[in-house]
């Protein structure tokens, strides 16, 4: 049993650094290749903002094309930075709270070559259902039990 542990443990440990070592890989050729144009619309994307939602979280993702190697990407929700990426040559996501009836997600980022993106949604939470009344149940007509006079 402690064999076949081990076992499993080195194989998820060599696919594990065999991922590492694949993405490192890909770190070098994305800032050598020449900066391509980008837009908000290409390299941002955040979840629809319906009428109103029941979601608690949003995820904003992040998809630069091959050689677009940002320096920075800042997320913002109520007026606060609640998530700051650097250096990204890649894609990536930040996960965010939708906190009160209604917030605001801001997305900005500049490229090394000074190109920038930007994104604003804002999301409302829809208010909570009223409970239903419920409904009492008729009371029962009692027969008899009195005396006539």
């Amino acid at each position: 049993m402690r064999r076949r542990a081990l076992l499993i443990t080195l194989g998820l440990g060599l696919a594990v650094g065999g991922a590492a070592l694949a993405q490192g890989q890909s770190n070098q050729d994305a800032y050598q290749l020449p900066e391509p144009n980008v837009t908000s619309a290409q390299v941002l994307r955040l979840p629809r903002d319906s009428s109103c939602g029941h979601i608690t979280r949003a995820t904003v993702r992040f998809l630069p094309p091959p050689g677009a190697v940002f320096g920075v990407l800042r997320v913002t929700a109520h007026g606060r930075e609640v998530a700051r990426l650097t250096g990204i040559p890649r894609a990536a996501s930040a996960t965010i709270a939708l906190t009160g009836s209604r917030t605001t997600v801001r997305v900005s980022g500049t490229t090394l070559g000074g190109q920038e993106v930007s994104a604003t949604r804002v999301y409302r939470r829809c208010a909570p259902s009223k409970p239903k009344p419920q409904r009492t149940p008729p009371t029962p007509v009692q027969v008899g039990g009195g005396e006539d006079g």
